[in-house]
């Protein structure tokens, strides 16, 4: 495993103008994950503590007209085709899938959790995700249904505006199609050639390697294991979430479902603790599975950074496709570990 996760250590000299203009050397990390191809450069020296950032006037404010709240749903919201979802919305519990009316393909749609226009963070119950679950696999099977060509989804979770939440009523963004996003390609080819090379599973490994190893394993919850990713793919890392042995879900056990929320509570309740209290969220599936990938969930915390609300994206990310992180995945791994 350790083929895998590369580490490339320098530094560099500055003269510190709060020391007198003496001779500094500042540490410089590189990580380079060549399973995901992911680059991360580690600078815990530029770590400043996230400021609560959830407007409460805006969020009140933004209340008087979202169309997610269950006044407006029914006048202000698109509807599926009958032939693809009778009656236009898929109901389940307390959730409603409806299609986004901005799609990014032909099957894009909104799981909107609850009634209730804002629900903090540290305030999100496995019982209000497990009805939002439900309901976007149904829409899954719904989907296939219609059209047996649609065999890979996710579940994506823009968490508030820092987060590219575009409404402050929680929401899962759905989509299917018939070809894997680039990067769930990336990881199932990756995946199929670990195998065929090493005749067992690149997860299963990387499991054993992180849990001896200690620093990047979190906890399990049933068969649903929580670590730490050695390359992140956000400023302040970026917890994995990976359901042993499930290729698809078809062959998903009973209860790992149940096992992931409550897992992903408990990461919910150490991310508030920390103020990072805006999160990004992928879930990887597919209906028949590939050799080799696992179902698998991706969770990064964003936030903006004092005092000027800056993003924490920047031309690294976008122009260098490279990952600026200043939570080094080891401590993001030890937070989380005291949660109870």
């Amino acid at each position: 495993m350790e083929n895998f996760f590369v580490r490339e250590l320098s530094e560099t000299r500055i003269l510190d103008y709060t020391d007198g203009f003496k001779e500094k050397k500042v540490p410089i990390e590189v990580r380079i994950d060549r399973f995901t191809g992911r680059v991360s450069r580690i600078l815990p020296f530029r770590l400043k503590v996230p400021e609560p950032s959830h407007p409460l006037q805006l969020i009140t404010e933004a209340k008087k007209n979202c169309p997610f709240c269950p006044e407006r749903i029914e006048t202000r919201t698109p509807m599926f085709p009958d032939e693809i979802i009778p009656g236009g919305r898929l109901r389940h519990g307390n959730s409603v899938v409806i299609p986004n009316a901005f799609p990014y393909c032909s099957f894009c749609g909104v799981t909107i959790f609850a009634a209730d226009h804002y629900i903090p963070m540290d305030r999100i119950t496995t019982g209000i995700l497990t009805h939002a679950l439900e309901a976007s696999l149904k829409w899954f099977d719904a989907l296939y249904a219609y059209d047996p060509a649609i065999t890979y989804y996710s579940i994506n979770w823009n968490y508030m505006p820092t987060a590219g939440g575009s409404l402050f009523h929680p929401h899962f963004q759905v989509v299917a199609y018939p070809e894997p996003t680039t990067f769930q390609r990336l990881l199932i080819n990756q995946s199929a050639a670990y195998e065929r090379k090493n005749g067992n599973s690149f997860w299963t490994d990387l499991i054993g390697y992180e849990k001896e190893a200690e620093d990047r394993y979190i906890f399990s919850e049933g068969d649903v294991i929580f670590l730490t990713s050695f390359s992140p793919g956000g400023i302040f890392g970026e917890v994995l979430a990976l359901f042993r042995n499930a290729t698809s879900l078809e062959n998903l056990e009973n209860g790992m479902w149940a096992s992931f929320l409550k897992g992903l509570v408990r990461i919910l309740r150490c991310f508030h603790r920390l103020n990072l209290d805006n999160l990004n969220m992928t879930l990887l599936l597919s209906r028949s599975g590939e050799p080799g990938m696992w179902v698998q969930a991706r969770i990064m915390p964003r936030i903006i950074i004092p005092p000027w609300g800056t993003s924490d994206v920047n031309y690294f990310e976008k122009g260098h496709d490279e990952k600026v992180v200043v939570f080094p995945p080891e401590q993001l791994a030890a937070e989380i570990r005291v949660m109870r």
